[in-house]
């Protein structure tokens, strides 16, 4: 019984934590455009109201800055998932090639980019 019970909390965790598939192809495809420079490709992912948020200048210098300072996105690791009918977030340690950061990612329905953060990683 106590087998079963144990099962039953890892594979109901397991379900609440996994990213939907929209979202994961989203984030995978960030993850290549970022780490090939492809920034117009990463901005042309944006929703119409995450474009009209800031500059298109803004968002490419953001992504200058970090890649100067952090490299190549390496790997992204989930550690918080949030999904609501009308949007998708994850929460991650990305690792980067010189160091680590949190990078957080919200999508649309229909997998826009509305929430970008990458946010140089903190300990609290």
């Amino acid at each position: 019984m106590k087998r079963i019970l144990l099962l039953l909390l890892l594979l109901i965790n397991a379900t609440a934590f996994s990213q939907n598939e929209t979202h994961k192809k989203v984030t995978d495809q960030f993850m290549i455009d970022f780490n090939t420079g492809d920034f117009e490709h990463i901005y042309q992912s944006f929703s119409p109201e995450m474009k009209k948020s800031k500059s298109k200048k803004y968002f490419f210098d953001v992504f200058s800055k970090v890649k100067k300072e952090s490299g190549n996105l390496q790997q992204l690791n989930l550690y918080d998932w949030r999904e609501k009918p009308w949007k998708s977030r994850g929460v991650y340690e990305g690792k980067f090639e010189f160091g680590t950061r949190n990078v957080q990612i919200t999508t649309n329905k229909q997998g826009e980019i509305i929430g970008l953060y990458i946010k140089k990683y903190a300990i609290l």
